[in-house]
């Protein structure tokens, strides 16, 4: 085994050194003591708010046992809120003991950015991409227009839902998670959008391959095959499964349809039509739009009046967590 050099063993010394420093500082960190399970010490809550939080924190723990804390803080004391979100758990203990069913709502409105920490025992209810959800489509859009009390409060009953429905994500759930936080279009909305043009081009290929119509081969080709070549990039979000039996379907539709004489007829008008050049000249334009709405959300006041909201009992069941959850900023 070769030996490091007096150089490298300085280096490697100094390195486990400062590993060893910022361990035991962190170990070595302050939290403020609890004080029931809603904990307002930046002063945001007003105290309408903090009552309605504790109703349901309480709720919560009736119907299910869980233990839900909601902190407010003005600084994180030099951590990244990862770090204080963990260490702040493990030193209050939240969640029961045998069960690790806690969770934290931690919010840091100087440093504009908050996390949801989740024990052990609720991660299979609350995954990482589930709480990355619930942060962004509840906390984050109150709390940028300066509304903390509003925007604590529907994230909090959204998680209060989750955790008492006690629903296991199924695979297909994790993954549409992973898609949205992507930012992708939901697929309800790409498949039948795409869906349509290539409904419309299978039939009229099916149809022109039976009639032999080089003009309905040509278009409809040319108008499903666009579309479905757009469904195959990951960002369209298509749930492939509904679109290609559906494509095949219409396609054989259309060309056993056109072997009946009206279909005959209606596709020999169309060829020749196109083909002598006529005059009468026909056609279509399809055209589709789409227009973006966005959700507006009303600004309003934020107050502070107590320095800590008290419920039932300032003491946690001694539960743990593993690092599961998921951070948001604004």
């Amino acid at each position: 085994m070769p030996m490091l050099t007096a150089p490298r063993r300085t280096a490697a010394t100094t390195t486990l050194t400062l590993a060893l420093l910022a361990h035991i500082a962190l170990l070595a960190a302050t939290y403020p003591a609890p004080n029931g399970r809603v904990n307002d010490f930046a002063h945001i809550l007003d105290e309408t708010a903090e009552q309605q939080l504790v109703t349901i924190v309480n709720d919560v723990e009736r119907q299910t046992k869980a233990e839900l804390a909601i902190v407010t803080v003005t600084s994180l004391d030099g951590q990244s809120v990862e770090e204080y979100a963990d260490g702040l758990f493990k030193a209050w203990g939240i969640g029961k003991k045998d069960a690790d069913n806690g969770l934290l709502i931690l919010v840091c409105p100087d440093e504009r950015v908050m996390r949801i920490e989740v024990g052990y025992g609720l991660e299979g209810i609350l995954p990482d991409g589930l709480a990355g959800q619930v942060i962004r489509n509840e906390f984050t859009p109150a709390f940028r227009d300066g509304n903390y009390p509003r925007g604590i409060l529907d994230g909090t009953r959204r998680l209060a839902d989750i955790v008492k429905a006690n629903h296991v994500l199924t695979p297909d759930e994790l993954r549409q998670l992973e898609i949205d936080a992507q930012g992708r279009p939901p697929t309800w909305l790409t498949t039948p959008f795409l869906g349509l043009f290539v409904g419309l081009g299978s039939l009229a290929l099916g149809a022109g391959t039976r009639a032999k119509s080089s003009f309905m081969r040509i278009w409809g080709a040319g108008f499903g095959g666009i579309p479905l070549l757009l469904s195959l990039i990951p960002f369209f979000n298509v749930a492939h499964w509904v679109l290609i039996p559906m494509a095949l379907g219409l396609l054989a539709f259309g060309y056993t349809a056109a072997g009946s004489p009206r279909w005959k007829k209606l596709l020999d008008e169309s060829g020749s039509g196109s083909g002598k050049g006529s005059g009468k000249g026909g056609g279509r334009s399809s055209g589709s739009g789409r227009s973006s709405g966005g959700s507006s959300w009303s600004s309003g006041s934020s107050s502070s009046s107590s320095s800590s909201s008290s419920s039932s009992g300032s003491s946690f069941g001694g539960g743990s967590s593993g690092g599961g959850g998921a951070s948001g900023r604004w």
